[in-house]
């Protein structure tokens, strides 16, 4: 599977993303999507889509506890995505590298 993206790694078109390509680009980063990557994942792009932006940590924070019982925090996130967890669920959610991700 050939994947348009930028220098960042994240795709060109986000209308072209699915969970395939989620789990392809994933493995190009090493991690092997679980559960809890989907979670993140969706409410990075349900973020994505009301707001039209990449959520910065708190607001996916926030949302992430509206989800579920089990409190998150950004230990939580960090042990699923230690490269950055914002710029990596982002990159796997398919949408365009964070404004507020160096």
């Amino acid at each position: 599977m050939t994947l348009a993206t930028d220098n960042h790694g994240h795709l060109v078109d986000s209308n072209t993303w699915n969970e395939q390509i989620a789990i392809a680009l994933a493995k190009t980063d090493g991690i092997e999507l679980g559960e809890d990557h989907w979670l993140v994942i969706n409410a990075v792009r349900d973020i994505y889509q009301l707001t039209g932006e990449t959520p910065p940590m708190r607001l996916l924070i926030k949302e992430l506890n509206k989800r579920i019982e089990t409190e998150i925090n950004s230990r939580f996130l960090y042990r699923l995505y230690p490269d950055g967890p914002v710029r990596l669920a982002s990159k796997h959610a398919g949408l365009p590298k964070p404004k507020h991700c160096m």
